[in-house]
């Protein structure tokens, strides 16, 4: 009985067919059991090695698309930055305009409108300023470490 399943027709056998003559043929309980155990590792097995052989290519591939599109999707958000710090830098450059207004109306006249406005546009202004000035050295960092990487 068990020489057969070990013959060169018997191999060519799928798992499921090797099952199913388990179950027929083989009689005692626990052997049935440790014979079904036995094809479920080596189906496990076969599963985990060709998992690990599919694995890296699947992760480069993976990485290489990712990294394809975190780079497009950095560089917009780079931009919109860049240009939100330019609309705060323009917006911001009123601040000095605002502390004029304050300055050259008369005492009786004055009221915290000017300053306040001109406190609002300053602040405005060193933000955008700030945002400008980390994007570039951002990018400075960046293009370093491409260069270096390829070297």
């Amino acid at each position: 009985m068990f020489t057969k399943i070990n013959t060169v027709e018997e191999k060519a056998m799928t798992d499921r067919e090797l099952i199913k003559r388990i179950m027929e043929e083989v009689k005692d309980e626990k052997l049935r059991e440790e014979l079904l155990a036995l094809v479920v590792e080596k189906n496990k097995k076969k599963d985990n090695t060709k998992q690990e052989e599919e694995r890296p290519i699947d992760y480069v591939a993976r990485q290489e698309i990712l990294l394809g599109a975190t780079q497009g999707v950095a560089k917009v958000y780079w931009w919109i930055g860049y240009i939100i710090s330019i609309v705060f830098i323009l917006v911001g450059s009123l601040g000095p305009l605002g502390f004029l207004v304050y300055f050259f109306t008369p005492a009786e006249e004055r009221d915290l409108a000017g300053i306040s406005g001109g406190i609002f546009f300053s602040a405005l202004f060193i933000i955008g300023l700030g945002g400008v000035l980390s994007l570039r050295s951002g990018k400075k960092e960046y293009e370093r470490l491409k260069r270096k990487s390829v070297n």
